[in-house]
């Protein structure tokens, strides 16, 4: 942390991208540069007496890792890395004030179940009628990203009605009894899952077009560990990543096919970094698909391109490539390295955050006046739809194949 905070020169041109500083009304440590002060008083009172009386929780936990404070910094600087490394110092002293029970309830059921809310069995009802091959060495992997977000919807919107002193109690509670977890799948938004079903199940489709063979693992899958990473649980992470590979290995995997942003980054750079025996092939689906053969269409469309696709340093901009071939794309104001974030990941911990900005970033997209917003995450399509004019890429692409499908009428 002390190596990111130095090089700060307090110019203040983060705060003008980062998302979650008007959302919370411009309090200056719900901010990017806010967090940078904040790490710097921080180690300043460490090196001081070895303690610190900050409550940084808010602070740290409240950032939404889009990066786009590093995109504008004329210094370099990171607040998500700083934020990073502050939730790591929380998650290793496990003190009040600094760690979040939420986080903790999550890790702990995510390290006994292999999946966040212990629905990993219900994450593989997508599936149910499909054929796969077993055989096969390259696997699809949903990562139950899409699966999850029909809870953590429902999730979301019962922590603001009980309140945060009710729901850090619960979390106390599911974190020493990590079974109890699973009571949350009963809150599930249906209207939800019965569309991420049918995005998940688009995918399919789309890379059967392509002429792919692939296995799927199917109850069996594992969620990836993205939120024990991301909450700053190293010790849990290289620990439940050992698990993740030993499922690869065990099922002869050599190639994985991810369906979304997180799953793609966390795999190719986290999974990398830590595990050196991690030698496989990681695609995005979407690389498959630039030789199928789409109907392209009249309709003006825009994109909201995901932080991890758009803001991390590998800038995968195959959607944009894809739908930019296919219709008439129009970007909204923020796009590229200026893009703004969904305010998914904050829906959790700080809903009302999350709310504000997701409002602020929907409206920026139809001021563009697309007839669609196309999305390519599930995180962003649920934080996004407020409307029906709110679409996955996945449907997007079925759709300009199936019209591909429809015969020329004849002269």
């Amino acid at each position: 942390m002390k190596e990111e905070v130095e090089k700060c020169v307090n110019c203040g041109f983060c705060e003008s991208v980062c998302p979650t500083l008007p959302a919370s009304g411009f309090r200056s440590i719900i901010g990017a540069r806010g967090r940078v002060d904040l790490g710097k008083a921080f180690i300043a009172e460490m090196n001081d007496s070895g303690v610190s009386d900050l409550k940084i929780s808010e602070s740290f936990y409240s950032c939404l890792d889009c990066f786009a404070c590093l995109q504008v910094c004329p210094a370099g600087v990171n607040a998500g890395k700083v934020s990073g490394i502050g939730r790591e110092i929380a998650a290793i002293s496990g003190q009040h004030g600094l760690e979040k029970p939420a986080a903790r309830m999550i890790v702990e059921a995510t390290m006994k179940f292999l999946n966040p809310l212990g629905v990993r069995e219900k994450c593989a009802g997508w599936a149910e009628g499909l054929a796969f091959n077993n055989d096969s060495e390259t696997l699809l992997y949903t990562g139950n990203m899409y699966q999850l977000m029909a809870y953590s919807a429902s999730l979301g919107k019962l922590k603001m009605r009980l309140g945060e002193k009710i729901t850090d109690f619960m979390a106390r509670i599911i974190s020493r009894h990590p079974a109890a977890v699973r009571m949350s799948g009963m809150a599930v938004d249906r209207d939800m899952r019965k569309q991420m079903d049918t995005f998940l199940r688009d995918i399919y489709s789309l890379l059967v077009s392509a002429g792919l063979k692939f296995n799927y693992l199917g109850e069996d899958e594992p969620y990836p560990g993205t939120f024990i990473y991301d909450l700053g649980y190293k010790d849990k992470f290289l620990e439940y990543g050992r698990q993740v590979i030993s499922i690869f290995r065990k099922h002869n995997v050599r190639t994985i096919i991810t369906v979304d942003p997180h799953t793609y980054d966390i795999l190719n750079v986290q999974y990398r970094k830590y595990f050196n025996d991690f030698d496989f092939r990681v695609i995005h689906y979407l690389d498959y698909l630039r030789e199928v053969r789409f109907a392209a269409t009249r309709e003006k469309v825009t994109l909201h391109e995901p932080c991890h696709f758009t803001l991390r340093e590998n800038n995968y901009s195959v959607p944009s490539e894809l739908v930019s071939s296919l219709a008439q794309l129009t970007y909204p104001d923020r796009s590229g390295k200026r893009t703004m974030c969904c305010g998914g990941p904050d829906e959790l911990l700080f809903g009302e955050i999350s709310g504000k900005i997701s409002e602020e970033r929907f409206n920026q997209l139809k001021a563009t006046g697309a007839e669609r917003i196309i999305t390519a995450c599930p995180i962003c399509y649920a934080n996004l739809r407020k409307d029906g004019t709110v679409v996955d890429i996945s449907q997007f692409l079925m759709e300009r194949l199936k019209a591909d499908e429809v015969p020329e009428p004849s002269s």
